[in-house]
């Protein structure tokens, strides 16, 4: 029986290099059909390693990934836009249940019932400003109460009391210069890096947010581009492998030139270079150590690899004993 898979640790180019070989040596395999089995695999994982993720990482080109995308360029966007025809529709649902409670504009109107009733949990308050979390977490809920009535008196009628710079028609503009400004993706609980801004409608809103929302896996496009640039490989006998295969349309939907892939041959040995020009925008593949984390879950594959044809032989020796 082979041992369970080693969670994956960040490894070197070297380490990754070393692994190859000592596999290829040992499945007596031509070493670059074995390189193009692993820069086919590697661009595959650097897929599923790269943002975005679901919740716990890894799954990168599963529906939640593509869910957990789309959820969080909206809320960015919403971050620095209020429409002015519904201001409170720009707010997260349970900032949005409690400006209803404390102002009675909820269905009900009754204020104090309504904000007893919200039951803030960790999960529901871990989105919220650091005075509303504080206030939710009032273990006293008529003086939590009273907090909240003071603190969003001095709001707007979204519920927040950050600087508004004004109108803008300008959304593209104003929100690549703040998300660049982050690295493209705000981490979790980060200040907004500045005002917001005005728009005339909620429909112009979730106009702007569609239209970005295409481009969500724009950074995997790259990776799957390069991939499809490698060539498959084939066994002793002729049959093709397609390594590294996937399903994911929406990171095929970006997939436009920005993946590279060269072969070079010399004295007998072949150096294959792939890579994806826009891997890297706003540091994102440095941050998350893409990398070499990629170099990792291919190390310890190969590793898992190796000890499976072992224990195949050792069965195979026990075999022709009987």
């Amino acid at each position: 029986m082979a041992k369970d898979r080693p969670a994956i640790k960040p490894a070197s180019r070297a380490e990754f290099v070393a692994a190859m070989k000592a596999f290829a040596d040992d499945a007596n395999a031509e070493l670059e059909m074995i390189e193009r089995e692993q820069a086919r695999l590697m661009l595959r994982d650097a897929m599923t390693f790269s943002a975005p993720m679901p919740k716990g990482g890894g799954q990168g080109l599963g529906v939640a990934a593509h869910k957990a995308g789309m959820g969080k360029l909206a809320k960015d966007v919403r971050r620095i836009f209020i429409p002015m025809d519904e201001p409170e529709k720009a707010k997260g649902v349970f900032l949005r249940q409690i400006i209803s409670a404390v102002k009675g504009t909820g269905p009900s109107g009754r204020s104090w019932m309504d904000f007893i009733a919200l039951q803030p949990t960790e999960s529901k308050i871990r989105g919220l400003s650091p005075v509303m979390r504080k206030i939710m977490q009032d273990t006293d809920p008529r003086r939590a109460y009273a907090k909240a009535q003071n603190y969003l008196s001095k709001a707007r009628a979204d519920g927040t009391i950050r600087p508004v710079a004004g109108v803008t028609n300008d959304l593209r503009g104003i929100h690549d210069k703040y998300k660049g400004a982050v690295g493209g993706r705000w981490p979790k609980n980060a200040p907004l890096g500045g005002p917001q801004y005005m728009v005339d409608s909620m429909a112009a809103l979730t106009a702007y947010i569609t239209t970005r929302q295409a481009k969500v896996g724009f950074v995997k496009a790259g990776y799957a581009d390069a991939l499809a640039k490698v060539p498959n490989t084939f066994t002793r006998s002729g049959a093709e492998r397609n390594y590294g295969a996937y399903d994911a349309p929406w990171v095929d939907a970006n997939k436009a030139g920005h993946g590279t892939h060269a072969v070079t041959k010399l004295r007998g040995k072949v150096m294959a270079v792939i890579g994806n020009n826009i891997g890297n925008i706003n540091n994102v593949a440095d941050a998350s150590d893409v990398k070499n984390i990629v170099y990792g879950n291919r190390v310890a594959n190969l590793q898992i690899a190796l000890q499976r044809r072992a224990e195949q032989l050792v069965e195979r020796a026990n075999k022709r004993r009987k």
